[in-house]
């Protein structure tokens, strides 16, 4: 265990850099936090930088030790400064980026387009791990899923479903090929689905805007879930968990 106090510390400076993305893509690392998600990251094999801690005495420092984590024991102020929230928990870990890409052998994925809360993206992760989904395909038009607020909607879920950021237009194009529905998420479509359906990729879109011209066109339904009430539209993660498991009960077991 190595032991800094110095706020000027050049690997704690580093380490506060990655709250912008900018720093997280050129050292290819970036931060999660709170006992639960750091844990999912060491048992699900995720390569960890260190794990930092003020709480010398804590279930993540003896769970580091067991796994041959580094672990550096900080002042709290220290890890208040590297955290993304007011009131972090004690303990955060610095993880290094590594694919887990989809392939197309599953009959269930999620697409976002142009998502960019970062909450909602990182919610509608944990939802489509919850659903039992093959992988998540992100636009690069999106919020950045390894940003704190992503990873913390996520709750370790990005540990458990690949994900890819891509060309999304590409990436359904190829899905289409491959047999997949394309099912979008549209204020344009209908609340009906196909009887027969043996593979889905459900798409939600912008939170503003929907889904672009282009994945409209890709699409092979357009869904709309019925509103009931005098709100115009639904939050976009609580509208991809409902279009989820619509479709997720849809498909032929």
């Amino acid at each position: 265990m190595k032991e800094i106090t110095s706020h000027s510390n050049e690997y704690i400076k580093m380490l506060k850099s990655l709250k912008r993305k900018k720093s997280r893509d050129e050292q290819g690392l970036y931060i999660i936090e709170g006992l639960k998600t750091i844990e999912e990251a060491i048992s699900s094999g995720q390569e960890v930088e260190c794990v930092v801690t003020s709480d010398k005495n804590s279930a993540v420092m003896r769970f580091a030790k067991q796994h041959n984590v580094k672990i550096i024991s900080v002042p709290y102020e220290i890890v208040q400064q590297i955290a993304d929230t007011k009131s972090p928990p004690k303990e955060l870990a610095c993880l290094k980026k590594q694919e887990n890409l989809p392939d197309f052998n599953g009959n269930f994925y999620v697409a976002m387009d142009d998502v960019n809360d970062p909450k909602n993206l990182g919610t509608i992760i944990r939802t489509a791990d919850a659903a039992g989904a093959d992988g998540v395909f992100i636009s690069e038009t999106s919020a950045d899923f390894y940003g704190p607020k992503a990873q913390r909607a996520a709750m370790g879920s990005t540990f458990h479903v690949p994900v890819e950021v891509c060309d999304l237009k590409k990436r359904l194009a190829e899905l289409k090929s491959n047999g997949v529905r394309i099912i979008s998420g549209s204020l344009r479509g209908s609340g009906t689905l196909p009887e027969e359906l043996a593979a889905a990729c459900v798409v939600v879109g912008n939170e503003a805007r929907g889904i672009s011209g282009e994945v409209e066109d890709l699409s092979d339904v357009l869904y709309k879930i019925r509103i009931y009430g005098r709100a115009e539209s639904l939050n976009a993660s609580v509208a991809a968990g409902i279009m989820m498991y619509d479709v997720r009960r849809a498909l032929a077991e």
